[in-house]
């Protein structure tokens, strides 16, 4: 009689830190117990489907499946039924989910600092008993051996056979069924007397019978485990695991056959793989599943000599959304759209969300140019029509970029990076969808070279600020000047705002850039106050500035302190779209606390921001230029109904007005008939250097000399041209 193995414990550690997960490794160690590590749910899922552990070390919160998450999924393999596991968190106030623990399978906690004497303690107590289990395990195995050597005992090998959960069958030679236990018997319908004599794969599904023939007869000589169909007596199919073993008894060999069915795991790994291979929240292929169907369909078209396109489209404006609404109507917004692309497409189309609010289209069979262009216009129609969600119609573009095969390229990774960069020159130029040119990949390495040199620019002193005047129009006389960003190229160049400021506003670079513009206008601002002219100074944020832990109002306070500007002298500039990001917690009570007073940059061109100049202490709202440029010409009718609607909405919650972009005189002349209240452009006076402009001060109509007396002069800092 052969003696199995003394039972080797093994211990898998789950989280997705990697240090704190070597550091768990490192305390248990001393044990002497094999272990293993797992960085996410998904990884551990697929251990266990490989090995069983004598315990399960689980963190809480992971990326993807979540501890609770991964936990239940295990408990769904019969093997991992009562697999002890601890969870472990950092966090004491976790101790609320307890109960959540241990609906998910938990048997015990951790929480807060790992000491490594106390997770021994817990985890060799729980070893401790897997070990005694697989002890318990062996000696009845021993047990089974013994009854099937002692088969003339009939009574003895019955009561065995008939209390095993697995259907054990016994085959002669030649492949006849020789008895069956009850669990065989009810697995397959057939009573002993109806299977006693049979060929023993008439429980194998047809397709399976003749391949599983042959390997018996091939196998006779060692022990084998395969999966195969059974085939019950009614004709019903399952899947089925067969482990053949063969035994020796004197000069008579018998072929002990354990059979089980495996549609309950079958199952569980189905639904793993599908999980693995679609997005959760459309039920579309995800980006895995779509890269593995792009690689077989460029194979084919290489192969074929035929054309193949893949597309990418990314929703415009889809931040808004979440922005304004909340992130669960746009969860709602995505699955509709995810509707609407899987209907308007053929069904041999693979339509896939690649994450966030981006998709991609591989149309089936040979497509070119034209073909790919079709299938971009098909769904900028099927996405026209507005969604409805909570009474809510809401409005979707998309920007959809196209890559060709072989033009360019014959891999997934280049095809979708370069579809990329089509759909973001779609983006760029509104043209709605794209071709992938050779000039986009010119794109983002002139934008890194870009960004690193504006990293230097502050330390070399590049950066200049230059003010335009704004006129109150019912006095005529300045009473506020803009500061308007500049870059000193070391070219020699003098670059505008629109060429650098949109990568700083989505970089790094925002704070240090806005923190150099805020010190150098409250400075010069300080300046031109010991000469006479009482100023006031309105910065502009971008949303990135109004994250927490900026430090950004703290700055500003110590900057107003050193540079001797008083309270209230202050304005920060906001856009329309950084007034809808003040979503972030603290914030708005912040604005609200605050002494500075608020203007909203750039009004009519964004979003609706009528709750925030309700609920925030707004003084000024600016019309934008392109609305206020448009009154004088021919087709200015929508122009001037736009000014005078923002104007009159500003006085009905007390708030003033600023017109930029004034030009002429009609344009100042209308300005005043529809009752604003201040204006700047060129026909006052362009930006102007610190210096020019107190030249201006004094000698222009609309300037201001100085007295004794310190005249209120207000002035907004921007950092792009109005």
């Amino acid at each position: 009689m052969s003696v199995a193995p003394e039972p080797q414990a093994a211990i898998l550690v789950v989280d997705d830190n990697g240090a704190r997960r070597i550091s768990v490794a490192w305390a248990l160690e001393s044990l002497g117990h094999r272990i293993v590590q797992a960085n996410s749910g998904e990884a551990a899922l697929h251990e266990v489907m490989a090995a069983t552990f004598a315990v399960i070390l689980m963190d809480v919160q992971m990326p993807g499946l979540n501890g609770y998450e991964t936990a239940r999924l295990i408990r769904m393999r019969s093997e991992c039924a009562h697999t002890p596991i601890i969870f472990i968190t950092a966090h004491a106030a976790d101790e609320a989910q307890i109960p959540t623990a241990y609906e998910s399978g938990g048997a015990d906690f951790i929480f807060g600092m790992i000491v490594p004497a106390v997770l021994r303690a817990k985890v060799s107590f729980f070893v401790d008993l897997f070990v005694k289990s697989c002890e318990l395990e062996r000696s009845l195995s021993e047990v089974t051996v013994l009854s099937a050597r002692f088969r003339d005992s009939e009574v003895r090998s019955r009561s065995v056979l008939d209390h095993v959960a697995d259907g054990i069958v016994t085959v002669t030679d030649e492949g006849v069924i020789e008895s069956l236990n009850r669990a065989a018997s009810e697995l397959f319908g057939y009573t002993e007397g109806e299977a006693i004599g049979q060929p023993f794969f008439v429980m194998f599904d047809i397709v399976s019978h003749e391949a599983a023939r042959r390997s018996f007869l091939d196998q006779q000589v060692r022990s084998c485990a395969t999966e195969w169909l059974g085939r019950r007596k009614d004709g019903s199919t399952f899947p089925m695991e067969f482990d053949l073993t063969h035994v020796q008894l004197g000069a008579r060999r018998i072929h002990i056959g354990c059979l089980r069915d495996i549609s309950e795991r079958q199952t569980y790994m189905d639904s793993l793989q599908y999980q693995a291979l679609h997005d959760d929240l459309t039920d579309l292929p995800n980006r895995t599943l779509f890269g593995d169907r792009v690689n077989h369909a460029v194979r084919a078209a290489v192969r074929l000599a035929e054309p193949l396109a893949l597309l990418v489209l990314d929703l415009d404006e889809f931040k808004t959304v979440n922005d304004t609404f909340g992130h669960q109507h746009g969860d709602v917004l995505l699955k509709l759209v995810a509707e609407r692309l899987a209907g308007c497409l053929p069904d041999g189309d693979t339509v896939a969300r690649l994450g966030g609010d981006e998709f991609a289209i591989l149309p089936l069979g040979p497509t070119d140019l034209a073909g790919a262009a079709s299938v971009a216009w098909k769904v900028q129609q099927t996405l026209e029509p507005p969604f409805l969600i909570n009474d809510h119609a809401i409005d979707v573009r998309a920007s959809i970029g196209i890559a060709l095969v072989p033009e360019h390229g014959d891999n997934v990774d280049d095809l979708l990076r370069r579809a990329d960069l089509a759909m973001y020159d779609a983006k760029r130029s509104g043209a709605g969808y794209a071709m992938f040119a050779a000039a986009q990949e010119e794109i983002p390495v002139r934008r890194l070279a870009l960004l690193g040199n504006l990293r230097r620019c502050i330390e070399k002193n590049e950066l200049v600020l230059h003010y335009q005047p704004k006129i109150d129009l019912a006095t005529q006389q300045v009473i506020g000047v803009e500061a308007l960003i500049r870059w000193n190229h070391p070219s020699g160049r003098m670059f505008m705002p629109d060429e650098f400021m949109p990568e700083v506003e989505t970089s790094e670079l925002m704070i240090p850039i806005t923190a150099w513009v805020v010190d150098e206008a409250l400075q010069t601002l300080g300046a031109w106050r010991r000469e006479g002219y009482d100023l006031t100074m309105a910065v502009n944020l971008g949303a990135r500035c109004l994250a927490p832990g900026t430090g950004l109002f703290e700055m500003v306070d110590d900057l107003k302190i050193r540079w001797g500007i008083p309270p209230g002298n202050l304005i920060y500039e906001l856009t329309e779209g950084a007034f809808v990001d003040t979503a972030v917690p603290g914030l708005l009570e912040r604005l609200q606390d605050m002494d500075e007073r608020l203007s909203i940059d750039d009004f009519g061109t964004g979003y609706s921001s009528l709750a925030y100049l309700q609920r925030l202490p707004v003084a000024e709202i600016k019309a934008d230029r392109s609305f206020v440029m448009g009154l004088t010409t021919s087709t200015g009718k929508e122009d001037t109904a736009i000014v005078r609607a923002i104007i009159d909405l500003a006085h009905n919650l007390g708030v003033r007005v600023v017109a930029e972009g004034v030009e002429d005189e009609d344009t100042m002349n209308l300005l005043i008939e529809y009752g604003c209240d201040e204006a700047q452009g060129y026909y006052f006076s362009r930006p102007l250097p610190p210096a020019d402009l107190e030249q201006w001060l004094q000698t222009s109509p609309y300037g201001l000399v100085r007295s004794g007396s310190l005249n209120q002069v207000a002035t907004g800092a921007a950092m792009s041209d109005a």
